[in-house]
């Protein structure tokens, strides 16, 4: 009877985990060119970009500054705020994206493809004076709280100096490579989302949400930002904006410059990750002080600024945080894969 007992209580606590541990809607979002075309070139396949952001810092500031009217003054107001995670595995996390990557080369070389190696694609003429890397990887970006995971063995070339405008880098590998399929992967895991501020009135006023997903479009933030404006003269100063995508890129045409067929796969909104971490969110508000000229106070000072700050840290189970990730990256690329290879048979 005890047994029973016992096995009637796992079962019930590994259902409540399945349910617990959901996606919210998911809405992809497809551009494709030149379909036709897909048919006509041969199957190879370069892989030339895989890589997992995600967020586990978020900083915001917003400031008031001093000032006055008539025979009254206000002095300036400051309020930042901060969320991050704790308790984040980094073993898991890239375990997680070694399987992703696994699951796209095993469904190209299903649809027929044979793969392209990075030594065949070093030797084009688009990657002279790139550096390769190698993963697995897992390191810092040039955005504040934002970390980059690469899968086990997937080689990768980089030139910080060359920017691929309108996907032509892509395009030229491809025609380089007897017009071979280039493929590039790129997903964003956030957990932040900064409020609107317009109602904080006579003061400064920080609201970050709590909201972990699979971003359509996310535009990171800090306080060197200054609360998302950017400056064209100060790098240090640029919002980065992100787009969850992955795109098939195949030859290249003789005028116009655009590729001869394309399929770019996104989202319409958000892939939302349920039962990791709780909606919630972190307020800081930091009130301007104001003083006002009187018959018997003609003369009023303030002294000094008004600041207000506020950090939380929160501890999601790391496992479940790395397996939430899987489940929404799977089902974009399993999608978005599955569509492309319709247009190739």
């Amino acid at each position: 009877m005890k047994t029973k007992i016992i096995l009637a209580f796992a079962v019930f606590a590994f259902t409540f985990n399945l349910k617990a541990q959901n996606l919210g809607t998911f809405k992809p979002a497809e551009n494709i060119y030149g379909k036709r075309e897909f048919k006509k070139f041969q199957k190879r396949a370069y892989i030339a970009n895989f890589s997992v952001n995600f967020e586990f810092y978020k900083e915001a500031v917003d400031k008031k500054a001093k000032g006055g009217f008539g025979r009254s003054i206000k002095n300036a107001a400051k309020a930042e705020a901060a969320i991050g995670l704790s308790t984040l595995s980094r073993e898991m996390i890239q375990e997680k994206t070694n399987a992703l990557y696994q699951e796209l080369v095993t469904k190209l070389q299903q649809g027929g493809y044979e793969i392209i190696t990075p030594e065949e694609a070093g030797k084009t003429e688009i990657y002279e004076g790139w550096e390769k890397y190698t993963g697995p990887q897992l390191s810092e970006t040039n955005m504040t709280g934002v970390l980059k995971a690469i899968p086990e063995n997937f080689s990768f070339y980089y030139n910080p100096k060359k920017i691929d405008f309108l996907n032509q880098i892509n395009q030229k590998l491809s025609k380089e490579m007897n017009d071979a399929l280039v493929v590039n992967v790129e997903l964003n895991f956030m957990f932040s989302e900064t409020g609107d501020n317009w109602l904080r009135g006579n003061g400064a006023q920080v609201k970050l949400f709590v909201n972990y997903r699979l971003v359509d479009n996310y535009t990171v933030t800090d306080k060197k930002t200054n609360s998302g404006i950017t400056s064209l003269f100060d790098k240090s100063k640029q919002a980065k904006g992100l787009s969850s995508y992955i795109n098939f890129t195949q030859g290249k045409n003789k005028i116009g410059g655009s590729a001869l067929a394309s399929y770019d796969g996104g989202l319409k909104q958000s892939l939302e990750i349920e039962g990791v971490l709780e909606k919630e969110k972190v307020v800081a508000y930091s009130a301007q002080t104001q003083a006002t000229a009187t018959l018997q106070n003609p003369v009023v000072v303030i002294r000094g600024d008004n600041y207000a700050s506020k950090t939380k840290w929160l501890e999601p189970d790391p496992k479940k945080y790395a397996e939430g990730l899987y489940m929404a990256g799977h089902q974009f690329l399993d999608y978005h894969i599955s569509e492309f290879l319709d247009q190739t048979n």
